[in-house]
């Protein structure tokens, strides 16, 4: 019964509690149409219009959303949550400087919450200002130490080849979430860049066993396999990721050295030989 359609008459302040028990239930098309009436009697009401530019973004419609949310600032200047969404909203449309504004002004109003610093820092960080990109998600983390904010400060030392803090950083995304994959796997390209390839190993199995579509731990693991000098294990390894990936032409090159190791010259050069295909064909 909680999914039924609501009736949107009563009240401004009955229609737009409708709509808010819409959008919460998923049916956008039903509390945008709230909304606007309730801002129809009512259109003073920022709240309402923020809520209104929030359903437009579920609904994908990015430019309306803008506008929506430009109004409640309109009414309520300053307002944290409504710079960060507008900073948002010009995000997605490209608008790359006009968001920076936006975040930085949500900031400077006393930020609360991590978001508008964790928007930021993919921002500097995709343009490679890495230590703005630092500095942002350290401030997120600052205020919400959780695991997307570590892992998003790896992942830029990582980018750094600092591989030691980065470690560090993954490490703390899976004290936060023991079950976060993705921190696993990344926690051993750390250990695997670092030379620690049995503790690389362990990590890759987690990622894969939390994750089984992480598919490329199986090429890694057959990496680190190979450089502890247990080329049968390597063998294996490389052959399930080929199953995956039969045209990657780094796993074949891999699998060619781990031949080779094994004193199997035929197939390393079949491999080497589909290792120059790959390459050719990527150009």
């Amino acid at each position: 019964m909680q999914n039924q359609p609501q009736k949107l008459g009563g009240t401004p302040a009955e229609i737009f509690r409708n709509g808010h028990e819409a959008e919460k239930a998923g049916r956008f098309a039903e509390a945008h149409k709230a909304y606007e009436m309730g801002l129809q009697a009512s259109p003073r009401q920022h709240p309402w219009h923020y809520r209104l530019g929030c359903v437009l973004m579920k609904m994908g419609k990015v430019q309306e959303a803008e506008v929506a949310f430009r109004r409640a600032l309109d009414l309520a200047p300053g307002t944290e949550a409504y710079l960060t969404n507008l900073a948002v909203t010009l995000d997605r449309q490209g608008r790359r400087d006009d968001a920076i504004r936006f975040y930085r002004r949500a900031i400077h109003e006393g930020a609360r919450s991590p978001v508008a610093y964790h928007n930021l820092g993919a921002i500097y960080a995709e343009e490679g200002r890495v230590s703005e990109a630092i500095g942002a998600f350290e401030s997120a983390i600052a205020l919400e130490p959780d695991a997307e904010g570590f892992h998003n400060l790896g992942l830029v030392h990582y980018a750094g080849n600092d591989f030691t803090r980065a470690l560090g950083c993954f490490q703390e995304a899976v004290v936060h979430a023991p079950d976060f994959a993705m921190g696993h796997y990344y926690a051993g390209l750390c250990l695997m860049k670092s030379g620690l390839y049995q503790e690389a190993v362990r990590k890759f199995e987690q990622a894969q066993g939390l994750n089984p579509k992480l598919s490329r731990s199986r090429y890694h693991v057959g990496v680190c396999m190979h450089k502890l000098e247990r080329y049968g294990q390597a063998r294996q390894c490389l052959e399930r990721a080929l199953e995956v990936f039969p045209e990657d032409g780094r796993i074949h090159y891999q699998l060619a050295l781990t031949c080779d190791a094994l004193g199997l010259p035929q197939d390393a050069r079949l491999h080497y030989s589909q290792a120059r295909a790959a390459r050719a064909r990527s150009g």
